[in-house]
């Protein structure tokens, strides 16, 4: 696996010998702080030892930032370990952080998750199959998008109560919604499903025409809308209300021009309409639950203040020491799933100082690790570099090509949520959990195919 670093054996911690350093040094708050530390990495590295090595690379940081003298005893143990776990790695083949097999497992689950859409691909050859598969998915966003307003509505905080469904505790609770963990993760999942709504909907009305309203399924698609669209700001999602706002925007610009109405007054009136929807529908969330609205402003309010103030935000910090980290592997990467174990090692003074302070009003100790770049792909082409980038370019190539020349209104609607979460992902990281990244597979892989189907069957005509 040609890993860049090693995982101490017993004999090697033997011949570390950290007694001699602990004998010489005299500063008792440094022999505490640092056996403390060691302790817990000896017994992390025999199970998790991705989690060791990044809590020793975060200690390194405290330490050194603590105490900048290298001379002292502690100060040489710490830098002989670090000696100790350098492997040496070839660095004309890909590589990975450690030797690990279930890294390989993690690996080949998110392949997995990947092959989804391929696998539809290959098997669905019939457009009204893709289409019950699509009704399929929207009914299911829709009864989640139910199931997470009455959830936030009646959501009581308690220090033992298992927040999603009473069977699932949260990280934090002020963020999840349905059952997600994560308010924007929820929010670019149910972006996926509104766009594919939208098209179905549409679709229907231009297949039954009349008709259209008698059919019971548009009954449950529309019902699944409205709770899409109230649950998003709901959440407390920022972004994903301004995503909502731009993928109604941007479904309407795909549809005017598809029907050939499009000008320049009809786009303004549209996008009017929707930007005054919008308005209407935080007004009512407010009414409904002021504390979320409230959070959201004062989220806004604290980030304008610390942009005028000069302050980056956090994200914004994260992604320069990510661009550094690039810079160090550009082409092949660091290895799958390896940002969260090396961050700490190109982590600036900036983000240790704003992490520091998020320790200081922590209720119990914590080493803060940083476990996203909130910035997918960033995220990965640290992990696979510029050659990985490479690699995916045709698949975005399909995407964005059948996109712009489908002429099935449907595929293009379903390809419009693909290309939302994709956008979403250069500000957040929904790839990372499983459900975001199987609808997109899914919807990639029907999108494509009944886009394929729709040609056939014009040439057929």
């Amino acid at each position: 696996m040609n890993p860049s670093f090693n995982v101490i054996s017993s004999s090697e911690w033997s011949k570390l010998n950290a007694d001699q350093y602990f004998t010489k040094e005299t500063d008792i708050e440094k022999i505490i702080l640092v056996s403390e530390v060691f302790k817990d990495i000896e017994i992390l590295s025999t199970n998790k030892p991705d989690l060791a090595h990044a809590i020793f690379w975060d200690f390194k940081n405290t330490f050194f930032d603590k105490y900048p003298n290298y001379d002292g005893a502690m100060a040489k143990l710490i830098l002989e370990y670090d000696r100790l776990i350098q492997t040496k790695t070839n660095k004309f083949i890909p590589s990975s952080v450690i030797s690990n097999k279930w890294l390989f497992i993690e690996f080949i689950n998110k392949i997995s998750q990947c092959l989804i859409g391929i696998i539809l691909f290959l098997c669905v050859n019939n457009r009204k199959t893709i289409r019950n598969i699509f009704l399929i998915i929207s009914i299911n966003v829709g009864v989640l998008a139910t199931v997470g307003i009455l959830q936030k509505l009646n959501y009581v905080s308690s220090e033992d109560q298992l927040e999603i469904f009473g069977i699932w505790d949260t990280p934090e609770p002020r963020y999840f919604f349905s059952s997600f963990t994560y308010k924007n993760h929820w929010s670019a999942f149910a972006l996926m499903g509104l766009c594919t709504i939208s098209g179905l909907l549409i679709d229907s009305y231009r297949r039954h025409g009349k008709s259209f309203t008698r059919i019971a399924s548009n009954f449950f698609l529309f019902i699944s809308m409205l709770s899409i669209v109230v649950s998003i700001p709901l959440s407390g999602s920022r972004s994903g209300t301004i995503l909502m706002t731009f993928s109604f925007i941007l479904l309407t610009f795909i549809t005017l021009s598809f029907l050939k109405v499009l000008s320049l007054k009809v786009v303004f009136i549209f996008s009017s309409i929707i930007f005054l929807g919008v308005i209407l529908l935080i007004t009512f969330i407010n009414i409904i639950n002021k504390d979320t609205t409230h959070e959201m402003a004062n989220n806004f309010k604290s980030q304008y203040e610390e942009i005028s103030n000069g302050k980056l935000p956090l994200r914004f910090l994260l992604w320069k020491d990510l661009l550094e980290q690039i810079k160090k592997r550009p082409i092949y990467g660091f290895g799958f799933n390896s940002y969260k174990t090396i961050n700490p090692i190109y982590q600036s003074v900036e983000v240790r100082d704003m992490r520091r302070i998020v320790l200081k009003a922590a209720h119990k100790k914590y080493t803060p690790l940083v476990g996203t770049a909130h910035n997918d792909w960033l995220e990965k082409i640290s992990e696979f570099g510029l050659l990985g980038l490479v690699i995916v370019c045709p698949y975005l190539y399909f995407i964005f090509f059948q996109f712009l020349k489908s002429k099935s209104l449907l595929a293009k609607f379903g390809l419009t949520g693909c290309i939302i979460f994709l956008i979403y992902a250069f500000g957040d990281f929904p790839s990372q959990t499983p459900a975001c990244l199987m609808l997109f597979s899914a919807l990639v892989g029907l999108a494509l195919k009944y886009s394929s189907l729709s040609h056939k069957k014009v040439l057929v005509q």
